[in-house]
């Protein structure tokens, strides 16, 4: 049976998590293991550009209803996972938060900024992302209540997101200089009006990995898509 919820028809939520791995961090794989009940999508030592494309490619082609992004230096739980996945349907973009790695000291800066983007990415800086502190959203947490821990934002970096199959029919992703999927699509998202917007629950807390650019295996390993059901 379908369910209403204002104008749209939905139906049952079938997600696809998809993996995108081009590394090869133990720490990661022994997290992912103990993630069930969801299909999964490896896609393994592609540029980033390539990745997101036969991605979207195979969700696409797919009976799948929303399109999950799990990067391999983000450590996630079944609770994050089920928490994603269990949001309303009328969420096109939702996701959690995690710390951001840009800095030496990794435990100052989220991944979530109520800007947008610069523009284009590669020109960015780190400051110019004007992230939220980590220090705010603990205290914005320990002060609301739970129906108001979602907020909407211009930017996330995609820490474990759910987007809905007609945000990705109608956006496709694009890189910039080969990289910045994220900000890319943040730009998009507001260039092409396309009534989108991203949420963040600040409930969901992930702890993000700092992982040096050498351990990428990118050209080194065959590049592959695996389907677990």
């Amino acid at each position: 049976m379908c369910q209403w919820i204002g104008k749209r028809e939905t139906v049952a939520m079938n997600p696809l998590l998809v993996i995108f791995n081009p590394r090869n961090i133990p720490e990661f794989h022994k997290a992912i293991e103990k993630i069930n009940g969801i299909s999964k999508l490896w896609i393994k030592y592609f540029p980033q550009d390539e990745a997101y494309n036969k991605a979207r490619e195979f969700f696409l082609q797919s009976d799948y209803t929303h399109f999950m992004i799990l990067p391999d230096d983000l450590i996630v739980t079944q609770a994050d996972v089920d928490a994603i996945v269990n949001y309303d349907e009328s969420y096109d973009s939702i996701s959690g938060w995690c710390n951001n790695t840009g800095r030496d000291d990794t435990n100052i800066d989220t991944n979530i900024s109520a800007f947008l983007p610069p523009d284009p990415p590669r020109t960015a800086t780190y400051e110019g992302y004007r992230w939220f502190k980590i220090a705010q959203f603990e205290s914005l947490l320990s002060k609301v209540e739970n129906s108001d821990a979602i907020i909407p934002v211009l930017h996330q970096g995609f820490a474990l997101s759910r987007l809905s199959r007609r945000l990705i029919e109608q956006v496709p992703f694009r890189t910039d200089a080969g990289c910045c999927v994220d900000s890319c699509l943040s730009l998009d998202l507001m260039k092409f009006r396309v009534g989108f917007t991203q949420y963040v629950d600040i409930r969901i807390r992930m702890k993000h990995l700092k992982i040096p650019r050498s351990e990428l295996l990118v050209g080194k390993e065959k590049a592959i898509m695996l389907f677990e059901n």
